[in-house]
């Protein structure tokens, strides 16, 4: 009995040494002073299916709601200690989607290989601006094609389309476990249009969660207006907030 009663204490022992403390990081991104207007891109093609799903489409270089918050800013953490870096259980996928790339902006760690793919009916041309990684610039032909896009440094990288001028998007790949972007998606999972969230009152919010406890870097990039980072310190157990503004953001320095 008394054996009985030693093994049991030990596997109580094992299993509570082997849960991992960790909390969750939330906070908001925020506009300060009066918001750029977005400006209305111009359409230059003769394909009728442009032609009409974008028909009065305005930049998503900057896309602020009525409550302040940022669209697509991609918030990651950076931990102490070497991290092993886990890949998507599927492929990220960047679509081009009524002639915009879906999402505009596309987070991914170090190593994950991205799908790019097609949801329209017309011909696209994906070219690849990356400085650290493989630049492709292939041709996305017809509806359903796919190109498999391996990403191995982190960077941000810029997409356009030779064929279509107004059309651009971002893969930014960070070397990260913990990472998110905010206002893309609503409670139901689906893609938020920049439109829509203009309208909204949306405050920039994010949550990053189960991250594990000790001090860690938090980084916010945005493609127009740099890039922030604080240092934060994660708990055992619950929450820990940190708020980012416009002005908090600095863009690096022309080389």
């Amino acid at each position: 009995m008394k054996n009985l009663k030693t093994i049991i204490v030990v596997l109580i022992c094992s299993t509570i040494a082997g849960v991992a403390l960790a909390g969750n990081v939330t906070g908001t991104v925020t506009y300060e002073g009066d918001v750029p207007e977005r400006k209305v891109l111009t359409i230059n093609t003769q394909e009728q299916h442009c032609i009409t799903t974008t028909k009065g489409a305005k930049s998503e270089t900057l896309v602020v709601s009525k409550g302040k918050g940022i669209q697509n800013v991609v918030i990651s953490l950076r931990l102490r200690g070497a991290q092993k870096l886990k890949m998507p259980e599927k492929a990220p996928v960047v679509d081009q989607k009524d002639c915009r790339y879906l999402p505009h902006v596309l987070a991914v760690p170090v190593g994950a290989t991205v799908t790019i793919t097609s949801a329209d009916p017309v011909a696209h041309n994906v070219h690849s601006h990356a400085l650290q990684n493989e630049a492709p610039n292939i041709q996305i032909p017809k509806k359903g094609d796919t190109y498999k896009y391996k990403i191995t440094k982190a960077e941000a990288i810029k997409l356009t389309c030779d064929i279509h001028a107004w059309m651009s998007g971002y893969i930014v790949a960070v070397n990260s476990n913990f990472f998110t972007v905010t206002g893309q998606k609503d409670k139901e999972d689906k893609w938020i249009h920049p439109d829509d969230y203009e309208k909204s009152s949306d405050t920039g919010k994010f949550t990053i969660k189960e991250v594990p406890e000790g001090r860690a870097r938090v980084i916010a990039w945005h493609e127009t207006l740099g890039s922030a980072n604080k240092t934060i310190t994660v708990p055992a157990d619950g929450d820990v907030s940190v708020d980012f503004k416009s002005t908090d953001f600095k863009k690096p320095k022309a080389k």
